[in-house]
Parts: C-alpha cells; structure tokens; sequence
C-alpha cells in the first residue's frame, strides 16, 4: 500500500520536471551515464545510486519530444575542460571550483560541466585520441569559442554565479 504511494509520487513528480523541462526547453540534451561507475563509494551510497531511477525521465521526455528532442552526450571532460578556452585542469582533485590556467576563468565545477554540455550539444563535438588520451574539441565554425562564451554565457552568469579567489560572488 505504501509503496505504491510512493512510486505514484515519484512518478509525479518526474512528469511535472518533464513538463518542466519540455515547456522551457527546445532540444534538450543529457549525459550518458552509466550507474556501474558509481559503485564505489560506501553500502549506503551504492543502495542510493541502485534505487535511483535517472532514464525515467529521460525516457518521458523522449516519449514527450520524440527521439530528435533529446540528445545523449558523452560526459567524459565536461568538468575538467574550460567552457570558455577550452583548457584543460587536469589536478581537479575534487574540488568545488574549476580555475582555467588558460583565460582565468574561476566558476563552479558543475556550472562548468552544464555549460560544456549545452556547447556540445549545441555546436556538436569530435572526439579525438591525442598522445594515447581521449580529448574532446568543440565543432565552432566561423566564431571563436571565447567569444561566443562572452557574447552569450557571460551574461547569463551574472548575479552571483561568477566566483572569485575569496569564495564570494562577483
């Protein structure tokens, strides 16, 4: 009895995130993830990500916008490569902020990985085998990945989501 209840509420809610979604949103785009990865962590953490239904949404969402709607991007870089220069941060380590060695862009980790997901599901993206590592580059024709992130990003992230060295918000 309480079981049902809770998976007609669970059921709800993502139909009201895919409606979300779908009335904000034109194409959208999702990273390919797979649970088998995250298995690493504590028991606690492993029962969590086992009884955590991600594809229900997308699979709503596919059945919602048909398959040209929904795009499944590869995750692999979105956070350790800079959205705006394309850099690459290769000593993460965990942390909360990405910090581009390359333009100085300072900006939250998952914001980052977001942006480079949008960009690539936007402007398409060529995976590439450089020195035996996998590198992802960014399909731009005609207009630099720079100035493209200043014109249309930049000003989306103001009001707070900008981080300078002293943890507070530009």
């Amino acid at each position: 009895k309480y079981s049902q209840r809770e998976r007609n509420r669970a059921r709800r809610h993502q139909l009201e995130i895919a409606r979300v979604i779908q009335s904000l949103c034109g194409p959208v785009g999702l990273e390919e993830l797979k649970k088998q990865g995250m298995y690493t962590r504590s028991r606690i953490w492993n029962r969590r990500i086992s009884r955590s239904d991600w594809r229900s949404i997308a699979r709503i969402l596919e059945g919602r916008l048909g398959e040209a709607g929904v795009e499944e991007l590869d995750p692999y870089g979105s956070s350790f490569y800079c959205s705006r220069c394309g850099w690459e941060n290769k000593d993460l380590n965990g942390a909360d902020v990405f910090v581009c060695g390359g333009c100085g862009l300072r900006l939250d980790r998952q914001l980052n990985a977001a942006i480079n997901l949008y960009m690539r599901m936007r402007f398409g993206y060529v995976v590439k085998w450089v020195g035996g590592r996998k590198r992802v580059e960014l399909r731009m024709e005609g207009a630099s990945q720079k100035a493209w992130w200043d014109r249309v990003v930049l000003p989306s992230l103001v009001g707070g989501c900008v981080l300078t060295r002293g943890g507070g918000a530009e």
